[in-house]
């Protein structure tokens, strides 16, 4: 046989679950529980679309950045080949009015280009067009440019028969200014280059066109930045909070009831609150029905007190009828003193077991400490033993031995619903037994953990009861005969304190068999 820690195999059914149970027929409608009333500052609702206003924005920031990025982008490259354009057209047209015979620099050529290049100008988008020899000097210029500026070393590419060559330079009104080269041809032999300058686009649209790759990396961390914000929202908004509230059912599950503080929207925090008073509500439901069913079992217990109280109540009266008739009896026929003592010890005697009987019985009735603690399961179960032990006829042939062997360890648990579970295992066993046979009581570790095993000699449980057996309303017995919440209770009790109560396959030569297993003091 091998105990199985809390919380080892999943439980199926309402006798799994102690906190499901319903209120109790009479029972009052509404405990007095008062749970502090908490508000978020804003509501769930609210909230999420804040959060989608937030995402919303940076989501319109990175498309109208990259709408921006585009545009700037197909300006500046419709101005370079604008600029490409009119580089060739006004190198072709100087090629024309440069004839093999007569050299690009030969003197005068100012004055005779100077009619071609004010034409190129007028009507076109140029600020400038300058002509350079095979050495970039300065040939002929419109407007008038001094001979020392000098040209990138990128233009020289047009020399070797590049189509054209673009540069952007700093203008001399702090403006930005497009250069484009083009090859001056006479006949197939390049003598030289044109250079014509345009407006660059504005500083901003310059930036942005240059910037592409930069932009696009300021998208992608838009996005990721969007993914991230999304999900702490739902994170912070809605998964943590329900987490929270997952965490405590689980914990109310395992028998604590302690109340959970949920930070977050107004919805979140309200179930919360529900949740509280809910689990509030069951356990004083739990309570009074442990309290029931404890009453249960005094009335049962009452029963039988009743046959022992009797007895020790005619040895008194038998005793007093003895002592009045002594008192009339002649003096040669009276009791001696030692006789007188005897007899008044004797009902001294039966008066005192009368009254550690309803001692025990009222000690057991009344309600216990629900706080767990270091306790002694074996005392325990001895003061169980002797509770039900005054049961007469119900328990007249029926004997409970207790193995005490060194495996008995202090557990975490309340001594009073221990000594409850016990009780009840042992009027179960009783009844099923028919008041005859042997309930045996023993101890084993495993682990962290002491097993308590309690067997009886009678017809057993049915293994397809073994699931059912601690259902609440569940039982086998006649009409009237129980309620079917004992073994129920039971099991809520030890799992309060974080242990299990199971039915187990019996030896042979055995009836029922009920493990109770326990946290060992030493390991909590």
């Amino acid at each position: 046989m091998t105990g199985k820690a809390p919380g080892e195999q999943p439980r199926t059914g309402p006798g799994s679950e102690p906190a499901s149970w319903s209120r109790l027929p009479g029972e009052a409608t509404q405990t007095a529980i008062r749970l502090p009333q908490r508000r978020g500052a804003f509501g769930l609702r609210t909230q999420v679309l804040l959060g989608l206003a937030v995402v919303a924005l940076f989501a319109v920031i990175s498309t109208g950045t990259l709408a921006l990025w585009a545009a700037a982008d197909a300006l500046r490259q419709e101005r370079e080949a604008t600029a490409s354009t009119l580089a060739a057209a006004a190198a072709s047209a100087i090629s024309a009015a440069t004839p093999p015979e007569r050299p690009l620099a030969e003197g005068g050529a100012m004055n005779r280009f100077d009619p071609l290049l004010r034409q190129l100008l007028e009507g076109s988008a140029l600020v400038e067009v300058s002509i350079l020899d095979e050495a970039q000097n300065l040939v002929a210029s419109r407007p008038p440019r001094e001979a020392s500026d000098r040209d990138p070393p990128a233009a020289r590419a047009v020399l070797s028969g590049v189509p054209a060559v673009l540069h952007y330079r700093k203008g001399t009104q702090g403006d930005t200014e497009l250069l484009a080269y083009a090859p001056v041809l006479s006949g197939r032999q390049v003598v030289g280059l044109v250079r014509v300058v345009t407006r660059a686009p504005p500083p901003m649209i310059g930036f942005l066109a240059s910037s592409g790759s930069a932009l696009v990396g300021l998208a992608l961390g838009n996005a990721v930045l969007l993914v991230a914000l999304g999900y702490f929202l739902l994170t912070a908004l809605v998964i943590r909070p329900l987490r929270g509230v997952e965490q405590a059912s689980a914990r109310v599950r395992s028998g604590d009831p302690t109340p959970i503080v949920v930070e977050g929207p107004r919805e979140i925090v309200s179930l919360a609150d529900a949740f509280n008073l809910m689990t509030a509500s069951l356990a004083s439901q739990r309570e009074q029905l442990i309290r029931t069913e404890k009453l249960a079992s005094v009335g049962q217990l009452a029963a039988g007190v009743a046959h022992e109280i009797g007895n020790p109540l005619a040895a008194i009266l038998g005793y007093a009828d003895l002592l009045r008739g002594d008192a009339a009896a002649p003096d040669e026929a009276r009791l001696s003193p030692d006789e007188r003592h005897t007899i008044a010890s004797r009902i001294k005697t039966e008066t005192q077991r009368i009254h550690r009987t309803i001692s025990d019985l009222l000690a057991y009735s009344r309600p216990g400490r629900e706080e767990a603690g270091k306790t002694s399961p074996l005392e325990v179960v001895k003061a169980a033993r002797d509770l039900v032990a005054p049961m007469g006829s119900r328990l007249r042939h029926t004997g409970i031995e207790i193995d005490a062997s060194a495996a008995w360890a202090s557990v975490v648990a309340s001594p009073e619903r221990l000594r409850q579970v016990f009780v009840n295992l042992f009027l179960n066993a009783a009844d099923a037994m028919k008041g005859q046979g042997k309930v045996t009581v023993s101890a084993s570790r495993e682990s962290d953990w002491l097993l308590v095993r309690v067997s009886d000699t009678g017809p057993g449980v049915p293994r397809e009861l073994y699931r059912r057996i601690f259902d609440p309303f569940f039982t086998t017995k006649d009409p009237g005969q129980g309620t079917g919440l004992g073994l129920s209770i039971c099991r809520a009790i030890v799992e309060t304190f974080g242990g299990t109560l199971e039915v187990v396959p019996p030896l042979p030569g055995e009836g029922a068999v009920f493990v109770v297993s326990l946290r060992l003091a030493a390991a909590a």
